[in-house]
């Protein structure tokens, strides 16, 4: 709950580099919230759902299987890596998120990210990643980004995006 809490009040504070109005704020929040809660309940279907859609697409062409394939393969190869890994706590820093409107009129946001896995007796494991927020059609869709290569494989769904640079990966 306390992220919630802290994801409220941040994005209720008007920043110059957002020009979100309240009502595409009070979506990323709704969109945000839904997201860590499918993290720790291991809604893995839900948390692929939030994927951008262009992003299934360019999947989905580059294997030849429909959307849908893509999206239940996913979702089962995340049960299955998971299944005996618990999310301890799963951060998104909205104070320090940085983003904006690209040329085309697609908002965006680079949340830093920290999750904190458990894996049986082993120690917790502790990842820094980024979580892009982008609005597609209206909704808001979540992809983290951990290795450049996963920024790449955006960009080629979403070119708009090629002059937004990366920002760095948390360490």
């Amino acid at each position: 709950m306390r992220f919630i809490k802290s994801l409220s009040a941040a994005l209720l504070i008007s920043s110059p580099a957002f020009a979100f109005d309240e009502d595409e704020k009070t979506r990323l929040e709704a969109t945000l919230a839904a997201y860590a809660t499918s993290l720790e309940t291991a809604d893995y279907r839900a948390v692929v759902d939030a994927l951008p859609p262009g992003v299934i697409e360019l999947l989905s062409e580059q294997a030849k299987l429909s959307p849908e394939t893509i999206r239940t393969s996913v979702a089962a190869q995340m049960s299955t890596i998971l299944a005996n890994a618990k999310v301890e706590s799963f951060t998104m820093d909205i104070n320090t998120m940085t983003g904006g409107t690209t040329a085309e009129g697609t908002n965006y946001a680079f949340l830093p990210t920290t999750s904190r896995i458990i894996v049986g007796d082993a120690p917790v494991q502790e990842a820094k990643t980024l979580t892009l927020a982008v609005e597609d059609n209206a909704t808001w869709h979540l992809m983290r980004i951990e290795l450049d290569q996963h920024y790449i494989i955006f960009r080629a769904a979403y070119p708009e995006f090629s002059d937004v640079p990366l920002p760095e990966i948390p360490e």
